[in-house]
């Protein structure tokens, strides 16, 4: 293909579309900086740089397909652009690619071999991806067991200074079986099937209110929690959550509202914010919060305590959708597994592979009064659809397959369940590869059509930060919910939460943010050396 060369006139016009989206990109207006490189692409497509300031900004807005891509189309006009190479290797790094990312570090170090930067990001890249591939072979698919069958929780005691909220303590029968040795490797002996299970009674700790009050006070302080409640909390959360079905039916009671809350991404005071103008969870005051509880923001470890303490306390009142980040691959590269190893340095490893396990345990979508469909990303290709190869199949996903489908495992194991944690909205009809580089886009008339099918009156989704923290469309059907105003501390969007009442009477709440502790966000996180 030959591109055309501009004349002077059109380059010149060009240039000047460059540097108004230079300043748009300066003031972190990034979508209208995406506009701009656009029409200067679209006036001179010939000019690499455009493509990779292009890039950039879609690195900024997190569609780090489009940014790959992008950076792609500079090579192919030049084939010895460095900052191509460069671009092309964040945006593969922050989707998780690492052996490509490192490949193209690799070739940004051939090329500049002198340049300090590009030495120490290759380097950091090949270190990651290196500890990474070793984690993966020690601890294999395979030949994995469930972390949560390995905790001897007789092993760890509260240390003698601490001064926190404590778990009240209830007697309890168990199998005399499940109190032996775990790392040891002992077992009852099961020589007759019909032998009466001997029974032991010992104490167990539980969560109750003022846990919880003293919980978020303490986490408020910048206090972490002992090791043993880490371990008991998500022991006992992970047990709650294994048998829940992969979509929940929410019915809200006389007299009570639930409110929806979208990413709040480790922005700890932002939830405690939420609390104090919404109310704090009761009986009556029912929560969803529809995932990406972590990464980014560097308080990660206190959101997600808080939140099982909350499931726990509340079972049938407080409800936690998984998104996209509640993944390892999310969060070897966004900061929570580099949060928890910091905080429990310790036991850092073996916790975070519970929280693997926690995070694979939890609900993909809820269904509220049987109208509103709450799921993190948002909704379906035809294919993925059970009757997308039948003769009369109409391609669109029933809710039933939601309820059936195997959830405990990372994202990328099924279509079904990528899209409903990958997946983003459009305003053109049809389908659309997404320019995050995973899942669809879709738009109104897909929308109408998952409503139609599954009696819906809409859908309720995040996953995309919004400027005023939310955002109703395809004919009020789609709604996206925000939660983490001034996210990444970088911006200054807003942040809301939506309140349904039990005749699915609605309303919208903005709010903006609070301050905190001066940690900064993504603090912990491998992507920050590469954006």
């Amino acid at each position: 293909m030959v591109t055309p060369i501009a004349d002077a006139q059109t380059s010149n016009r060009a240039n000047e579309l460059k540097l108004e989206a230079n300043a748009f990109f300066a003031n972190k207006q990034y979508h209208e900086a995406i506009d701009k490189y656009t029409q200067a692409i679209a006036a001179d497509p010939t000019v690499p740089a455009f493509y990779t300031n292009r890039a950039q900004c879609h690195q900024k807005t997190e569609s780090y397909g489009a940014a790959r891509d992008d950076a792609n189309a500079a090579l192919e006009l030049d084939p010895n652009f460095i900052k191509a190479y460069y671009r092309r290797a964040s945006a593969l790094f922050s989707m998780g690619k690492l052996k490509e990312a490192r490949a193209d570090f690799r070739e940004v170090q051939k090329r500049a071999p002198r340049d300090p930067l590009a030495i120490k990001q290759y380097t950091e890249c090949d270190k990651i991806y290196r500890r990474i591939q070793f984690e993966m072979a020690i601890d294999s698919d395979v030949d994995r067991k469930r972390v949560s069958d390995s905790v001897d929780l007789s092993k760890f005691s509260l240390p003698e200074d601490y001064a926190g909220p404590r778990m009240p303590k209830r007697t309890k029968k168990v199998p005399k079986s499940t109190l032996l040795d775990k790392d040891a490797g002992q077992s009852e002996d099961k020589g007759d099937e019909n032998k009466e299970v001997e029974m032991v009674e010992v104490e167990e700790e539980y969560v109750d209110l003022p846990f919880v009050q003293g919980l978020a006070d303490w986490f408020r302080d910048q206090k972490n929690l002992p090791v043993r409640y880490m371990y008991v909390i998500l022991l006992q959360v992970v047990k709650l959550l294994r048998p829940l079905p992969t979509m929940v039916d929410i019915t809200v009671p006389e007299g009570s509202v639930i409110t929806v809350c979208g990413d709040v991404h480790g922005q700890y005071y932002d939830v405690l914010n939420i609390f104090k103008l919404n109310g704090f969870p009761s009986e009556t005051l029912l929560y969803l919060f529809n995932g990406d509880f972590v990464d980014r923001g560097s308080f990660s470890v206190e959101v997600i305590m808080l939140f099982f303490s909350l499931k726990l306390l509340y079972p049938n009142a407080f409800f936690l959708n998984r998104g996209n980040h509640e993944s390892i691959g999310m969060n070897q590269l966004y900061g929570f597994e580099g949060e928890v190893r910091h905080k429990y340095s310790a036991q850092g490893k073996r916790m975070f592979d519970l929280f693997q396990e926690t995070f694979e345990a939890l609900p993909v979508a809820h269904l509220i009064q049987e109208k509103v469909f709450v799921v993190h990303g948002g909704l379906y290709s035809r294919e993925t659809a059970k009757n997308a190869n039948q003769p009369d199949g109409d391609g669109v996903v029933r809710l039933d397959e939601l309820r059936e489908l195997s959830r405990f495992y990372q994202p990328s194991h099924s279509k079904l369940l990528c899209e409903s944690l990958w997946s983003d909205p459009q305003a053109a009809n049809g389908r659309a590869p997404n320019p995050r580089g995973t899942a669809i886009q879709y738009g109104p008339d897909v929308t109408k059509e998952f409503c139609d099918t599954n009696n819906l009156k809409m859908v309720i989704r995040s996953h995309q930060q919004m400027d005023e923290g939310y955002e109703i469309a395809h004919d009020g059907k789609m709604v996206t919910v925000f939660s983490a105003p001034n996210y990444c501390d970088q911006g200054t969007n807003k942040g809301a939460y939506i309140r349904i009442t039990p005749e699915l009477d609605t309303t919208y709440h903005k709010f903006t943010a609070v301050p905190h502790p001066n940690v900064k966000a993504m603090a912990y996180a491998n992507a920050n050396r590469f954006m």
